[in-house]
C-alpha cells in the first residue's frame, strides 16, 4: 500500500502576527501558493497596491514556507472542521518584505 502524501506550500502574513495565534480562524482566509516565487511575486503586487495611497502605511508581511502532515482521511477532515492549523506540520518564515526602499 502506497504511504500517504503530504505537500509542502508557501502563504504570507502580517509579520509579528503571534505564533500560536497564527493558524486560528479568524474568518480571514489564508492563500496558499505552490511554489515560492508566485507567494512573493503576489505580495510584492499587494504591496504596490496598498502603497499607491500615500496614506496607506505598508505592514511588514513574512512569506512562510509550510509542510502538510500526511494526507489522510482523519487528516482531511480536521482540515475542513477545524481550519488549516490541524494540517500543518512545519512552519518556516523564509522572507521578510517591508516597504519599498
Amino acid at each position: 500500500m502506497a504511504e500517504p502524501l503530504s505537500f509542502t506550500f508557501y502563504t504570507y502574513s502580517q509579520a509579528g502576527f503571534p505564533l500560536e495565534e497564527r493558524w486560528a480562524r479568524t474568518g480571514i482566509p489564508d492563500i496558499f501558493f505552490g511554489d515560492c516565487e508566485e507567494a512573493r511575486r503576489a505580495v510584492i503586487a499587494l504591496r504596490d497596491d496598498v502603497t499607491a495611497d500615500p496614506e496607506v502605511e505598508w505592514p511588514t508581511m513574512i512569506l512562510e514556507k509550510i509542510e502538510t502532515v500526511r494526507v489522510t482521511r482523519a487528516s482531511v477532515l480536521a482540515l475542513l472542521n477545524t481550519g488549516p492549523g490541524t494540517f500543518i506540520a512545519s512552519y518556516d518564515i523564509i522572507e521578510t518584505i517591508g516597504p519599498k526602499a
